[in-house]
């Protein structure tokens, strides 16, 4: 067993290893993970985690850091068998061939011992890499199997030092097992792989509650699976499938009221840190178990109020949720009776909104990005402003639905999708909301409950025959549509929850389509649907006849030419009720009606290849950038831009894009948009009259790629005011007379544009 072991984390099948992981996660991870060392200084996983930090800033070209994070172990450890695995494969990529020869010999002589002290290296190596396997980047598609393997490579750990491994040392390990198995038994509750649940329900319970048991034992660890108990304790009373006659008698006074669970936990915990992470999830148990709305935010408050940084995101994220849930519990009784029950002020969204975004600051998981975009949707559906203003919520919308998607597991992928289809119904642009639709219906099983998300879709499809009424391809695209659907869910279910409930709102498209049905032989099942009497459920949706703008935007199949369109914030008494459970998604119900979001912006994820932009430029060395600048402006300057300011930096060897010369045919204008600012360095932001009515989103969205490094710029073609976010924060090159400084314009984009470079490689 032992001369199987390879020592470093370099050649694991690990999402940190993926060529493709995008720098912005490697970045995001990073940070997250630095913050759990700050608080596992001289713990027994700090080795394992200073080993995946060293590999992340590898991943990044920091390679100085990564020496920096291997030496730190060896100069505790100088036997720590992944790190000299790490050190001499990093000296080896940077061509110091002679100091990595020198660790790769200390390498070899240390594994051909078998000592006591070299059996335990040998252990703890095997459980480092356990660790990383079960690192969690919150961008790949972890599903169960890198759980599995990972308790796997404890087992083996456990096996191979036996005795020889302290029990503090021990713990730790079992309480990583007992995490995996927890994460795994979760995932299986939720699917057709409950029956397998038990199993890892049972390894969780046994860990965890040993370690609770251990005198003395780690507080550290002893609190947080007291807390890991409570969840699981409380998943077994709230699901029938879920038994725990089996379990030892020592734990039923436990199983019967999980509280006491989060109660131990809570008084166990020691720091302030420590009691600040047990509140958070007190306050998620409080409210999943009793839609306690005002005593789960008095115990985030006080977690928050104990430790108010980054690494407590979790807090922010659940503070966040709650009010949300809150709002949308207001909402609902609003509609239920207006007379009794008063609308929601909006400023619990936007409480809610700022936890939230802090959340994501540290740690991009997906149900924050779904929660955040939830929140952009009800601000555009429950406000009186204008258009623009809700068209601004939708396209923030879908930037988080996009990322949502980008980082998902797996889980969410047809609730995503589905609202990104609504978004694109909302705006408009029903061929490509019909094309997500589809994509979430194929993620659904055919037992679903009503319709599942069918109904929108054939929505969409009659949407779209109201503004194209003669197109015969989709009314050929619709009949198959709906005969997939009645061979899914059966005649009388599409009867009642779709067909019929959309027959008073669009009577005329539903005519146009019943004479196109009578055209075509052996279409009488479908005329028969779509004839038939039958009322609607009163569980049918509430007619939505056009998206949640007023005017929706011109559809992409209207625009002409090359497709390049101009660019266009204290919180109610909360209750202590809301029905909804926290971190569940929207079940598939016809009565859930919010469209998600505009065709915006996602592509902060999306990378778009263009052959064509190939050769690599002098001081770009960073793969992904391929233009110097790109700049936004508003229609009063398309002129000054295409026929001054790109010819005068041209010729002064710098390469700037903007929306009409270089954006990819065939995608979609935002898609294709937020792509270029993406891969340019800098973003020159041309500030004249209109430009906030007309740029404003872009702006925002510019705003967000600086946190990425890239550089922004702002010019001032005339005395307009400049934008409340960029007049504080940058300086603005004057461009306003008749006679510009071109030189000096184009030396300062290059110094903005090398430092954001610079940053970007790093």
């Amino acid at each position: 067993m032992e001369g199987s072991i390879k020592p470093g984390l370099y050649h694991l099948p690990l999402p940190i290893n993926h060529p493709s992981l995008d720098k912005d996660a490697i970045k995001m991870k990073l940070n997250d993970i630095e913050s759990d060392l700050r608080t596992r200084k001289d713990r027994a996983e700090e080795f394992a985690i200073l080993n995946i930090i060293g590999l992340l800033n590898f991943h990044l070209k920091r390679y100085k850091d990564a020496e920096t994070n291997f030496r730190a172990i060896l100069s505790k450890d100088g036997r720590n068998l992944n790190a000299l695995a790490n050190i001499q494969f990093l000296f080896k990529k940077v061509y110091r061939t002679v100091e990595g020869e020198r660790f790769e010999r200390k390498l070899k002589e240390y594994l051909s011992e078998s000592t006591e002290e070299a059996i335990r290296n040998k252990a703890r190596c095997r459980a480092e890499q356990a660790y990383a396997y079960a690192c969690d980047m919150h961008t790949d598609n972890a599903g169960t199997e890198r759980f599995i393997e990972s308790n796997g490579i404890f087992h083996t750990a456990l096996e191979i030092g036996g005795d020889w491994i302290e029990t503090a040392e021990k713990d730790m390990w079992k309480f990583c097992m007992a995490k995996n198995a927890h994460k795994i038994f979760d995932k299986f509750c939720f699917g057709e792989n409950h029956l397998q649940s038990r199993d890892y329900m049972d390894t969780a319970v046994n860990h965890f509650y040993e370690i609770t048991q251990r005198d003395p034992g780690d507080s550290e660890y002893q609190c947080e699976s007291w807390r890991h108990l409570g969840d699981i304790f409380r998943k077994i009373k709230n699901r029938k499938h879920c038994t725990s006659s089996h379990l030892p008698d020592c734990l039923k006074k436990f199983i019967e009221d999980p509280e006491e669970c989060m109660k131990k936990a809570r008084d166990t915990a020691t720091s302030d840190i420590s009691k600040a992470r047990i509140l958070a999830r007190y306050a998620n148990f409080v409210y999943s178990l009793r839609r306690h709305t005002n005593e789960a935010l008095r115990l985030l408050d006080e977690s928050i109020r104990l430790d108010d940084s980054d690494y407590n995101f979790y807090a922010f994220s659940t503070r966040g949720t709650v009010r949300l849930k809150f709002f949308k519990w207001k909402i609902r009784r609003f509609k239920e009776d207006s007379k009794r029950h008063s609308q929601p002020d909006q400023s619990v969204l936007k409480h809610a909104l700022r936890d939230m975004e802090k959340a994501t600051e540290i740690r991009n998981a997906s149900w924050d990005l779904l929660n955040i975009a939830e929140v952009y949707h009800l601000l555009a559906e429950h406000t009186d402003e204008s258009n623009e203003t809700k068209r601004g919520y939708l396209e923030r919308e879908f930037g988080y639905l996009k990322q949502a998607e980008d980082c998902e597991d797996g889980g969410r992928q047809a609730h995503v999708k589905r609202s990104l289809g609504r978004c694109l119904f909302d705006l408009g642009h029903y061929r490509e909301a019909i094309e997500r639709f589809n994509e979430a219906l194929d993620l659904q099983p055919a037992t679903s409950q009503y319709t599942g998300y069918f109904h929108e879709l054939f929505r969409c499809y009659l949407c779209l025959l109201r503004s194209e009424p003669k197109v015969e391809s989709s009314l050929d695209e619709m009949a198959e549509s709906l005969r997939q659907a009645m061979e899914k869910y059966g005649s009388s279910t599409l009867l009642k929850y779709c067909c019929g409930s959309w027959r008073a709102e669009y009577k005329q498209e539903l005519q146009i389509f019943v004479d196109y049905c009578r055209t075509i032989p052996h279409n009488e099942g479908l005329l028969k649907l779509l004839m038939a009497n039958e009322p609607p459920s009163p569980l049918s949706p509430p007619p939505r006849q056009g998206g949640l703008l007023k005017e929706s935007w011109e559809s992409p199949e209207q625009q002409a030419g090359d497709g390049v369109a101009k660019k266009d914030g204290d919180s109610d008494n909360l209750g202590h009720q809301s029905p909804d459970s926290l971190g569940a998604s929207s079940p598939a119900s016809p009565d859930l009606a919010g469209a998600a979001a505009s065709l915006v912006s996602g592509i902060k994820s999306m990378t778009i290849e263009d052959t064509s932009v190939g050769e690599a430029r002098e001081n770009i060395s960073n793969k992904n950038i391929e233009y110097d600048f790109f700049v936004v402006y508003s229609k009063s300057n398309d002129k000054w831009v295409h026929e001054e300011l790109l010819p005068k930096m041209e010729t002064r060897n710098l390469k700037g894009c903007t929306d009409r010369t270089d954006s990819l045919a065939g995608s979609l204008v935002i898609e294709s948009d937020l792509n270029l600012m993406k891969i340019s360095a800098c973003i020159l932001l041309v500030i004249t009259d209109g430009f906030e009515t007309e740029c404003q989103y872009y702006m925002h969205q510019a705003l967000m790629l600086r946190k990425r490094c890239h550089a922004i710029f702002p010019i001032r073609r005339d005395q307009s005011a400049v934008p409340v976010e960029l007049r504080d924060v940058f300086c603005c090159f004057d461009a306003t007379s008749d006679v510009i400084r071109w030189d000096k314009l184009a030396a300062d984009i290059k110094r903005q544009k090398d430092t954001a470079m610079r940053a970007l490689q790093r």
